[in-house]
């Protein structure tokens, strides 16, 4: 038996433990036009309008939206970590081998859009954090900057969640589509 790279190898390439696992994670992320959805670049668009908008002026209600804005993306990454669970918790071997016998694997590729929406989800956070860190006296373009970070990332969050809702329904169908294979 040839010896070569395996294509479903158990541990990824790079320096490290973390890097590896970065790398991996990086690249079951797809943010590129071909994933998209409108509604995902549109939200967004809408999120980081409104995010320069609270950023323009110290009397609109920033800390407000910032509470619901954290809460939310806390609430999403949550439940995609849950559905994550269930998932993989489903993901038994008999499953797994029926899913070889219909040519359904790797199992992972049906996932992408929960990665896209923790990666997503923890941008996020980090601009929702560097909006909070911002002073009343930081230059206008430097909070409009941050807002804009800040929405556009909050709102493609949340779009996202519908796409990752298809791919629920997608594994659930490929669940059932295995029900009737032999191990």
């Amino acid at each position: 038996m040839a010896s070569g790279p395996d294509p479903y190898s158990e541990e990824p390439r790079g320096r490290t433990t973390g890097d590896k696992y970065f790398k991996e994670f990086v690249r079951l992320v797809h943010v590129s036009l071909r994933s998209w959805w409108w509604g995902e670049p549109l939200a967004a668009t809408f999120g980081g309008a409104g995010g320069a908008w609270l950023g323009h002026d110290d009397d609109l209600p920033l800390d407000e939206v910032m509470g619901v804005a954290v809460s939310m993306v806390g609430v999403i990454i949550g439940s995609v970590f849950a559905i994550l669970a269930m998932i993989t918790r489903a993901c038994d071997n008999s499953f797994l081998k029926k899913a070889r016998k219909a040519g359904l694997l790797p199992v992972v590729h049906y996932l992408w859009p929960f990665f896209t929406i923790i990666a997503m989800g923890v941008l996020s956070i980090l601009f929702l954090m560097v909006v909070a860190g911002i002073s009343e006296d930081a230059p206008v373009a430097l909070r409009m900057t941050a807002g804009a970070a800040a929405g556009f990332c909050v709102l493609w969050t949340l779009a996202g969640l519908l796409p990752a809702l298809g791919a629920l329904i997608v594994f659930t169908r490929l669940i059932e589509k295995t029900s009737g294979i032999q191990e």
